[in-house]
């Protein structure tokens, strides 16, 4: 998997948290809904740490275009996501998505939660609404 970064951007770390609930967030910069919801998934991730949950949360672009993906990166405020990693067009997309149990094309965004022993625990089509904070803060939460 590739990383993209915004110019002064700080670079994104490992996609797993090992010992760590990880939320992966399967983005591109053309979906709408997509851009819509990155805030509020850094708010989800603000909020849950601050309630002492540790979830890490991992973007991870799906465009086939590289200019594209820089430019959306290079617009974002300080505090927007400005860095991500980034899966090709190809069979290194291909083979990700494959081992995520999740289509070659899937529409996007979509949200998998990876519990802290690597095993994918839940994977939802779609965007996140602000209602879905106390189901997904119950979910990471429990024992």
């Amino acid at each position: 998997m590739s990383r993209k970064t915004a110019p002064g951007a700080r670079p994104v770390g490992a996609p797993f948290a090992a010992g760590h609930w990880t939320w992966v967030n399967l983005w591109a910069a053309w979906c709408a809904p997509c851009k819509e919801e990155m805030p509020r998934l850094q708010t989800f991730a603000t909020r849950l740490a601050q309630s002492g949950t540790e979830v890490a949360f991992s973007f991870v672009s799906l465009d086939d275009d590289e200019r594209q993906l820089e430019q959306f990166l290079a617009a974002q405020p300080e505090t927007g996501v400005r860095a991500t990693f980034w899966l090709r067009e190809g069979h290194e997309r291909d083979d990700w998505l494959a081992a995520a149990s999740i289509g070659k094309d899937p529409s996007l965004p979509v949200q998998i939660l990876v519990d802290p022993k690597g095993k994918v625990r839940c994977t939802v089509n779609g965007a996140v609404s602000d209602l879905d904070y106390a189901e997904i803060a119950a979910i990471v939460s429990a024992p």
